[in-house]
């Protein structure tokens, strides 16, 4: 029955979350198809096969198709420009504004939710703890006997719970448990955690730090600040427009930003592992499970269905085969050589691209399904 349960929650996040972001990003392409007067010969509610004709309205069959996520929109002569209501055969500029819609409709949606969640659901959280992510093998932590999961609650009878007052605007100390335990390095220690499991238990652990430990890493640890209350925050409209524009244009920045730090080292290349529908679908899950939403509420889950969204839109826009970037790549080679690329070959191109898309989805798959992705 919790087998069931786990499925089919997530199975409804998979909707909830991914559904209509893809549904936005078809709606760009439709309708900025419309008006340029491109035929549009199917609307697909859902991905094929198809389960149904719902109806006729005009030129465009409306489907409803068996895969219960997204849409996809159909339009006459994609890469051939023989028909003059296809879309390739569409002034340069009608073909760019209909391929830039849909990323376009994915950064707007993103804006949006953000919008709405500091409208209705803006939090300021209060406490805060610090959980064991990571323990480095031969570290003073593992001799000690700490593990991954672990939230510390106390180093030698000093509290390790951070409490802020609301709106105050002042951070979590990130340091102070380093500061903590960077007094007893040679000494006795006694850390007090709470311990994962069923139920979870407070377990108190006691050993000595050696002398030589590194006083900038003196547990071996990697460590996630973790929220546990919050308090709930009212925005007015102006003030949530203005907040969710800057993190809008936060979170393309850092997305922008991956690569070149990547290059500088400053992130791990593990740490830009991507992730599928499966692992987006369990970092969903996770944040609407219940020891999330006592604490914080839904404002994480609609913060990272804006980043989903504002992701969708740039990978989008990369100039890959079969992507959109990909065709506005080839609309921007017309340009400069004065004349169109053989429909044909883009057609071929376009078909590899999509199919190594294909089986790279399947790869990043098989990942997340092997070694789950997980906040926690």
């Amino acid at each position: 029955m919790e087998i069931f349960t786990s499925l089919l929650t997530g199975f409804l996040v998979f909707i909830i979350l991914l559904g209509p972001l893809m549904l936005i990003h078809e709606l760009g392409h439709f309708a900025v198809a419309k008006k340029a007067g491109i035929r549009v010969e199917e609307f697909g509610l859902g991905l094929p096969p198809r389960a149904a004709r719902l109806f006729k309205l005009g030129e465009t069959e409306y489907t409803l198709n068996w895969l219960p996520i997204g849409a996809f929109v159909r339009m006459t002569g994609e890469e051939n420009p023989e028909d003059p209501r296809s879309f390739a055969a569409q002034p340069k500029r009608w073909r760019l504004a209909t391929l830039a819609a849909g990323p376009l409709m994915n950064f707007l949606g993103g804006f949006v939710i953000l919008t709405l969640a500091y409208l209705f659901f803006a939090t300021q959280p209060t406490e805060f703890r610090y959980r064991i992510n990571q323990v480095m093998a031969g570290s003073p932590a593992e001799q000690i006997g700490l593990q991954p999961g672990d939230a510390i609650l106390a180093v030698n009878g000093v509290d390790m719970i951070q409490k802020l007052e609301p709106a105050s605007g002042v951070q979590p100390d990130v340091g102070a448990l380093r500061r903590q335990v960077r007094q007893f390095i040679g000494q006795p220690i006694e850390i007090v955690v709470l311990r994962v499991g069923e139920p979870e238990q407070i377990v108190r652990l006691s050993g000595r730090l050696p002398p030589d430990a590194n006083a900038e890493a003196p547990l071996g640890v990697s460590l996630l600040i973790e929220v546990t209350k919050s308090e709930r925050v009212a925005y007015t409209l102006p003030e949530a427009l203005l907040a969710a524009g800057l993190e809008v244009g936060a979170a393309i920045a850092a997305l922008v930003q991956l690569p070149v730090r990547l290059v500088n080292q400053t992130l791990a290349l593990e740490q830009l592992r991507p992730i599928s529908v499966v692992g987006i679908t369990n970092i969903g899950v996770e944040l609407i499970d219940s020891s999330v939403t006592e604490s914080q509420g839904l404002m994480p889950f609609l913060r990272f269905a804006a980043v989903v969204s504002i992701a969708i839109a740039l990978t989008n826009l990369l100039p890959l085969p079969a992507l959109d970037g990909g065709r506005i790549l080839f609309i921007l080679i017309e340009a400069l050589r004065g004349r169109r690329v053989d429909p044909r070959r883009e057609q071929w191109v376009h078909a590899v691209g999509f199919a190594f898309l294909l089986a790279l989805s399947v790869v990043v798959i098989i990942m997340d399904i092997v070694n789950p992705v997980s906040i926690r």
